[in-house]
């Protein structure tokens, strides 16, 4: 069988050829992508991975139950015992150090020679205390370890692209915050989280939100610490399912946008508080991992002169066509009526209004969610179930308030380091690593999410029996009610003027 490790190597193969790996945030959405795309085609010696307990599960069990998923059947396939290039090491980002124990931290300092740290609490408007603690502290701490490290070629600081939109162009570089990163850390270890709530927004000044501005933190922290360190940081925007590796269609948070599109498509969200003239700037998950791959390569080239850290914007603006949210809104719910693309859990017909003003957003979440909701639990109540819905729809609409300043902002990004990046790739490194957005055709990204949604969080393998039936109820239901809706609309406008005509 060929694989992608068969010598001779790329230019980035040969810069993980025999490396020790250590990648905090394994787990999350970007690193299951991340991890498998290095296990496969990187020739690395071995990968570390930085794990913690989590609703009662053991690290080695979170691990198994991750490579036991359909992203690493291919890897499974081709490399049947890649688990045995892996390793976890206990820790936590929300400790001190990590979490790491004495003689774990002084295994990486002796052992890796390159360091990913994707670890992130990505809730937008979490509290500033643990944020600052995950986001901040873990990564200066992590940067303290590294440049003890005794034979380091690379390090990579995941950051988002939208950790500077209070600036009118994001530029790749790293803009100055007015809070020292040592300041932030000092206080989370020191106040309690209520008095850091009660003085967020002062802190935050110009941030939309606590998310963004412990990126931005961070990123001060990496050009203070980083300084002769072959470090750069790679920024990508909104990240979605993956586009073409190892499958297309697959995703694991179901927060952000992915939520939404698994709420558009059963016809549970029919509201969105967003400017359908915005850019949507999404991103592929494989496309980022290529990146940050591709980013430690550029940072083992760098020469240790204390020299600008590379940034690199990751964003569909410039090099891939231009996607709104209003395309975004008509492809998502035309590739499920033109493929006939069912879901067993389907909730209603898919439709989507896409309303920028919040006046006007919370009258319609109202009479499309929230008042059905109510409905709904109603007849739980009386059926002697707790009211659940109401209370997801209440999470739904703090969600939609939070991301509104992505969904109605007309950001402005630079990207000319990142496509230098690209033209320094060698032929090899763009198909094995590809980068390039200039050819991404988003109706067919759309149709992968959809089918990528009934199949990895529905486990539907296509249009079953009960999804099919369930389809010609919800419809049938739907002509009913609109049809019904609309006559006593007619009615009424009947009425009235039978009246006025009476009275003139």
């Amino acid at each position: 069988m060929t694989t992608s490790l068969e010598k001779p190597y790329s230019e980035i193969q040969k810069t993980f050829a025999d490396t020790n790996v250590f990648i905090t945030g394994a787990t999350g959405f970007i690193g299951h992508v991340l991890v498998e795309k290095v296990l496969r085609s990187c020739p690395v010696n071995h990968v570390y991975l930085l794990m913690r307990p989590k609703k009662g599960k053991e690290p080695y069990t979170r691990l198994n139950a991750m490579f036991d998923g359909p992203l690493f059947s291919k890897l499974r396939s081709e490399q049947p015992n890649f688990i045995k290039r892996v390793t976890l090491i206990f820790g936590d980002c929300e400790q001190p150090n990590l979490g790491l124990s004495p003689s774990d931290e002084e295994f990486v300092v002796s052992n890796m020679n390159i360091i990913i740290h994707c670890a992130a609490t990505i809730y937008l408007n979490g509290s500033l205390k643990r944020t600052a603690l995950i986001n901040v502290r873990s990564t200066r701490d992590l940067l303290l370890i590294a440049r003890r490290t005794h034979h380091l070629k690379s390090f990579v600081y995941v950051s988002t692209a939208f950790a500077n939109t209070n600036q009118p162009v994001s530029k790749e570089i790293i803009y100055d915050c007015h809070m020292p990163g040592e300041t932030l850390i000092d206080m989370a270890e020191s106040l309690s989280a209520e008095l850091i709530d009660s003085i967020t927004k002062q802190c935050l000044k110009t941030w939309p939100n606590t998310y963004t501005f412990s990126k931005c933190i961070a990123e001060n922290l990496v050009k203070q610490y980083g300084q002769h360190l072959p470090i750069s940081i790679v920024r990508p925007s909104i990240v979605t399912f993956t586009k073409d590796e190892p499958i297309t269609g697959w995703f694991t948070n179901v927060n952000s946008v992915p939520g939404l599109c698994i709420g558009i498509i059963v016809g549970a969200i029919r509201v969105l508080l967003c400017d359908k003239d915005a850019p949507c700037v999404i991103v592929p998950a494989d496309k980022v991992a290529n990146l940050i791959i591709t980013a430690v390569w550029q940072g083992s080239k760098k020469s240790n002169d204390g020299s600008v850290i590379p940034v690199f914007n990751y964003v569909p603006n410039n090099l891939a066509p231009p996607l709104t949210f209003s395309q975004t809104r008509t492809a998502m719910v035309n590739v499920i009526k033109t493929h006939k693309i069912y879901i067993d859990k389907q909730v209603w017909n898919p439709s989507l209004l896409c309303i920028k003003s919040k006046f006007f957003f919370n009258i319609f979440f109202y009479l499309y969610h929230f008042i059905p909701a109510a409905m709904v639990d109603i007849v739980l109540w009386i059926t002697g179930h707790t009211f659940r819905v109401v209370p997801l729809y209440s999470r739904v609409y703090t969600m939609m308030l939070d991301m509104s300043y992505f969904g109605t902002g007309h950001f402005k990004f630079d990207d000319r380091n990142l496509e230098a990046l690209i033209s320094r790739q060698s032929a090899e490194d763009k198909v094995l690593f590809d980068i390039d957005m200039t050819k991404m055709n988003w109706d067919t990204h759309m149709l992968a999410t959809a089918y990528g949604i009934q199949q990895y969080i529905f486990n539907q393998n296509g249009n079953t029996t009960a999804a099919k039936k369930r389809h010609r109820m919800i419809t049938t239901a739907y002509y009913t009610f609109t049809g019904t809706l609309y006559a006593f609309l007619f009615y009424i406008m009947y009425i009235i003027l039978n009246c006025v005509f009476k009275f003139t």
